[in-house]
């Protein structure tokens, strides 16, 4: 009994570090890319948006419901997508349609949050 559960715990610590190196490797990307594509940008931009990213994220992780981690893995989904385009296709308001697929998946997974499924969204 000792050995599954301490099994179970290292699982769930994998996870949770997985998803945490996931979510700080989007930051970095996605922001980078952001600053790549708009000149205009200070240059502490790019850490400030990772810091409000990650706060979005983990905001997410944190809540109990499970809407909420749908939400948080669709976002990243989708931004590590646009963080993989180039600028032309980045900066147009449907990513050049380059990552439909994750926008559709974002799409939903903030309706059903929205649906007050979500303790974020109250």
């Amino acid at each position: 009994m000792i050995m599954n559960n301490r099994s179970t715990v290292l699982s769930i610590a994998a996870a949770v570090a997985v998803a945490v190196l996931t979510s700080a490797c989007t930051a970095n990307s996605i922001c980078a890319k952001r600053k790549e594509c708009n000149e205009d940008l200070e240059d502490d931009s790019v850490g400030v948006c990772i810091e409000e990213f990650n706060t979005g994220i983990n905001a997410l992780r944190a809540n109990k419901e499970e809407v909420c981690h749908i939400l948080a893995d669709a976002q990243l989904a989708l931004s590590a997508c646009a963080a993989s385009l180039d600028c032309d296709d980045f900066e147009e308001a449907d990513l050049g349609g380059k990552c439909d697929d994750e926008r559709d998946n974002f799409e939903d997974a903030i309706e059903d949050a929205a649906d007050g499924d979500c303790s974020s969204f109250d």
